[in-house]
């Protein structure tokens, strides 16, 4: 790990309450768990390259037309927008108490903006279907856009400080953002729910890496804390 810069440090501080939110963000695993369950469920074809995420909360079954016409029917719906409303409410959890490990930049409340945003993103989408409310899932459906910004900058706020995160923060921020690109250039039939996941899992991955570094820390803390002690 390269060590923190004498100007910014990352974290600033290893509690408690950092490490419980470094929890909330491991476990939005859930995410990924929440689409396993609600796509078993399923009686036809379900493709992880063309159907996106939102078809497994869909509250009624429908035919979709597109390029090529197809039936959605998600028995389980039920499973994946809660999951979508949970997750939504691990990334704010997780903000809220990692707030106080992040240097006070700019650039950092920039991130904060974007990460929350992304998070009452996750909500939106969870409380209005894509069949219920499709204006109002789509305009949530834009956290996946601002979760992708938001690591970006929260990458460049700790560059000085801590190289190994900033470059993970840069680099899945980044490929999260080929994805939108990718996702806003597809249409249903042609690897929409690939484009998808490009742009939306790198900002899991992100969370349960930095959740997971916050909870090492913590340790590290405690152990040097003991060791003084001695």
């Amino acid at each position: 790990m390269t060590a923190p810069s004498s100007h910014v440090r990352f974290p600033k501080r290893t509690t408690g309450e950092i490490a419980l939110g470094g929890v909330c963000w491991i476990l939005t695993l859930e995410f990924f768990a929440g689409q396993v369950v609600a796509q078993m469920a399923w009686r036809t074809p379900y493709s992880l390259i063309d159907n996106p995420i939102s078809d497994l909360g869909s509250t009624s079954c429908q035919y979709r037309l597109g390029v090529h016409d197809t039936y959605i029917c998600s028995p389980w719906y039920i499973v994946m927008n809660v999951s979508f409303i949970l997750t939504g409410a691990l990334f704010l959890l997780g903000l809220y108490f990692t707030r106080y490990a992040w240097p006070r930049r700019r650039l950092t409340t920039w991130g904060f903006v974007f990460i929350c945003l992304a998070g009452l993103g996750k909500i939106v989408v969870g409380f209005a279907p894509e069949n219920v409310n499709h204006v109002l899932h789509d305009f949530g459906g834009l956290g996946i856009v601002w979760g992708n910004i938001g690591m970006v900058l929260l990458g460049f706020a700790i560059w000085q400080a801590r190289r190994w995160a900033a470059g993970l923060s840069l680099l899945l921020g980044g490929l999260g953002l080929v994805g939108v690109l990718l996702f806003f250039g597809a249409t249903h039939g042609q690897a929409l729910g690939a484009a998808e996941r490009l742009a939306d899992y790198p900002v899991i991955l992100w969370m349960v890496a930095l959740g997971s570094a916050f909870l090492v820390w913590r340790r590290e803390s405690l152990r040097q804390t003991k060791m003084g002690a001695n």
